[in-house]
């Protein structure tokens, strides 16, 4: 579930040459998980931090901001999945060229293609992902996802928390695809 930070890394592209800082409170990561082959639940983490300076854009996502509105699903997620205690935060990491926003007037957007560097649990994994970059103002830039973006557990290799989440909760399966949708703000520093 944690796959889904790396959705909200691709909003990150909305910078351009100055410095750029997120703004949580105009900003959302949410995915989607389904239990059973037939039960879908969106989840959503409630706290992003990041920036942009220059070409490249880091974001942060605090494992401990998942809500799944179930608390301790929270909580299992954290210990068995994320593996909070050791790593607390997953990491999304991109590269955009200048010119892909530089000559936006406000109110208008662009679509950029964007590889994203993600990290969940140390372990990394690179995905594309369809990224609108609109400006809103002289200092407010908004991206967001496109289309859904699928991730797959196993390529963190989070199948053992998968599987032990699925156990303790008595479900004959937690699907590894997620699909991963967000809208970020930056607003120049």
């Amino acid at each position: 579930m944690k796959v889904f930070a790396l959705a909200l890394a691709l909003a990150s592209s909305l910078a351009s040459a100055a410095n750029w800082q997120l703004d949580n409170s105009g900003s959302s990561l949410h995915f989607v998980s389904v239990k059973n082959d037939v039960v879908a639940e969106t989840h959503q983490f409630n706290q992003l931090t990041g920036q942009w300076d220059g070409n490249s854009v880091s974001i942060q996502i605090p494992v401990s901001s998942l809500e799944t509105q179930i608390p301790i699903r929270n909580e299992r997620i954290w210990q068995y999945v994320l593996q909070a205690e050791t790593f607390a935060a997953i990491s999304v990491s991109a590269t955009l060229a200048e010119a892909d926003t530089a000559k936006l007037a406000t109110g208008q957007s662009t679509v950029v293609t964007l590889q994203l560097k993600v990290t969940i649990a140390a372990e990394t994994t690179e995905v594309i992902a369809a990224v609108r970059i609109t400006k809103l103002s002289d200092n407010t830039l908004a991206a967001a996802s496109v289309a859904p973006i699928m991730l797959n557990t196993n390529s963190f290799k989070l199948t053992a928390g998968v599987a032990k989440l699925q156990q303790l909760a008595g479900l004959k399966r937690i699907e590894p695809l997620l699909p991963v949708s967000f809208n970020v703000q930056f607003t120049k520093a």
